[in-house]
């Protein structure tokens, strides 16, 4: 009897073994399939149609943030970080059928920052700039540039190229900007990055600026700032001697405004009640070269303006 049990036993363990290594040999196969599935997202920079059917570059990085790019005007119109929010305003009363500059975003004041002898904030963000190059990657980007034309010779009669690269790297925007002299004669310019940034007005506040000399435009006053930057009203103004990185709380979150040396300056603006339908929503925070800078024959100049939140 005891023969009998021991053969029974040793023939269902024949039988079940088989089926427990075809399981172990299934599950194996399984994750080996998983593996195999595993797609590491590259970033990537691609042409597409925004608004009004205007050209636009979308750049998404790998971790997921993702920034518009309109050739009209060279203006981002957003940045969003990974699971976040858009960091730039874009204003409702925009317009995208190219009558006027795209209200928001990170606009050019170029080649004159503010009213001076050819049109207030200069051509470069109401005219198309031309898409160089895109590239996807760990850091997706593109490039484009400006030119001139019959429009900007007819009010700015010199040689120029103008080059913007925007890049998503390490969850952060960056702006590079590239003031290329092609004629003989050195010119001279002024210029900004007009960054609208979403925040809420009320809660909103400008760090970094504490002891910095600084000129009132509406004012037309001279003072030195003490601690932060509050919005209690009209806000248009020059900052001068500004160190390397300022931040704004806008309320929700901390963003971090970082720009080159070559952004000799720095302005803050809001037009309060004047835009009665918004001002509450954006604070603008701008990398500013108001002290004109001269670029010789040949010569160029480059800035760089980084934005994280």
């Amino acid at each position: 009897h005891a023969r009998t049990l021991t053969h029974k036993m040793s023939a269902s363990f024949a039988t079940v073994q088989p089926s427990v290594r075809a399981r172990a040999t299934l599950r194996s196969r399984a994750r080996r399939a998983d593996r195999s599935s595993i797609v590491v997202r590259a970033g990537s920079a691609a042409q597409q149609k925004g608004l009004g059917d205007l050209d636009t570059v979308k750049l998404t990085a790998a971790d997921g943030s993702t920034a518009d790019v309109y050739l009209f005007g060279g203006v981002v119109t957003s940045f969003k970080p990974k699971g976040g929010d858009d960091v730039l305003y874009v204003r409702p009363d925009a317009k995208f059928d190219k009558s006027k500059p795209i209200s928001g975003g990170l606009p050019h004041c170029w080649p004159q920052f503010g009213p001076g002898a050819i049109q207030v904030h200069g051509f470069a963000r109401n005219v198309d700039w031309t898409l160089v190059s895109t590239t996807d990657g760990d850091e997706p980007s593109m490039t484009m540039e400006l030119t001139p034309n019959d429009y900007t010779k007819a009010m700015w009669d010199k040689d120029f190229k103008v080059t913007e690269t925007v890049t998503l790297k390490g969850g952060a925007l960056e702006a590079k900007l590239v003031v290329e002299n092609k004629g003989k004669e050195a010119f001279d310019f002024t210029g900004s990055f007009h960054t609208y940034l979403s925040a809420d007005i009320n809660a909103a506040a400008v760090g970094g600026l504490n002891g910095c000399k600084t000129f009132d435009r509406l004012a037309e006053k001279e003072s030195t700032v003490s601690g932060d930057v509050k919005f209690q009203g009209p806000i248009d103004s020059v900052y001068y001697g500004v160190p390397e990185t300022l931040t704004l709380a806008t309320g929700k979150r901390t963003v971090s405004i970082k720009s080159s040396k070559t952004w000799t300056e720095a302005v803050v603006w809001t037009p309060w009640t004047d835009m009665e339908a918004c001002y509450k929503e954006f604070a603008c925070v701008e990398s500013a070269a108001v002290t004109p800078v001269v670029v010789a024959p040949g010569g160029s100049w480059t800035a760089t303006t980084t934005i994280s939140a």
